[in-house]
């Protein structure tokens, strides 16, 4: 009998280990994030008369999925928004859409244009920079963000200069929930006139290959084709 019930004890101690084991699997997941819009910075002169019957910020949800090293990324760019009474319609524009597709490994960025009808994907270069990007400061400054070691960047930009906090503690090389693929680490917060977003959890659960695949559906047009069209 004595022997029977050590053997029950090994059994469950090996069961409480496999259970921990499967929890530290980091390399697939979900990261989520805050993103604040600045609506009243990203007012053109000809619609400041506006300006007080829209709110000064919105936050709204973003994500980031992954498994190994490819990923999908999504934010909301529709904001329906009732203040006091009024209800405003945001339209939030992104040069390379609210729902991206990456291959960090292939370099290969893909993003759906819904501009266009119908709507097609969009692919280009993971790194590639903007014509009017200007170069990339290193800073020494650190801060910790969901416990993970984070480093500063500064990257110049038509819109301002972007503050990047990146960290290379994650399985994955590069992310981001919103523009601002670098290719030293995943994005976890960025501050600019505009926008902001900060991440507020990760998840290390499965994602099926499904969820980080762009549609078969669509077209696909090069980047460098769609600037033309």
């Amino acid at each position: 009998m004595q022997h029977i019930f050590r053997t029950l004890i090994l059994a469950a101690g090996i069961s409480c280990f496999q259970q921990y084991s499967f929890a530290q699997d980091k390399t697939q997941g979900v990261i989520h994030y805050d993103i604040t819009y600045h609506i009243h910075a990203s007012l053109k002169p000809d619609q400041m008369q506006y300006k007080d019957l829209v709110p000064e910020t919105v936050v709204e949800k973003a994500e980031l999925k992954y498994n190994g090293q490819r990923l999908k990324s999504y934010f909301n760019d529709d904001i329906q928004n009732e203040q006091d009474g009024v209800n405003t319609s945001i339209k939030v524009s992104s040069e390379d859409g609210n729902e991206k597709y990456a291959d960090i490994d292939q370099k290969t960025l893909w993003w759906v244009d819904k501009a266009k009808n119908p709507p097609v994907l969009v692919e280009k270069s993971l790194f590639e920079k903007d014509e009017d990007q200007g170069k990339e400061t290193e800073s020494t400054d650190t801060q910790k963000i969901l416990d993970y070691n984070c480093r500063k960047l500064i990257v110049k930009s038509r819109n301002g200069p972007l503050t990047i906090w990146y960290t290379t503690e994650l399985p994955l090389k590069a992310g981001s929930p919103a523009g601002a693929f670098i290719n030293k680490g995943v994005v976890l917060a960025l501050d600019s006139k505009r926008m902001s977003f900060k991440a507020t959890s990760i998840e290390f659960v499965a994602v099926a290959e499904k969820e980080i695949t762009p549609p078969s559906d669509l077209k696909t047009v090069k980047n460098s084709d769609q600037k033309g069209m």
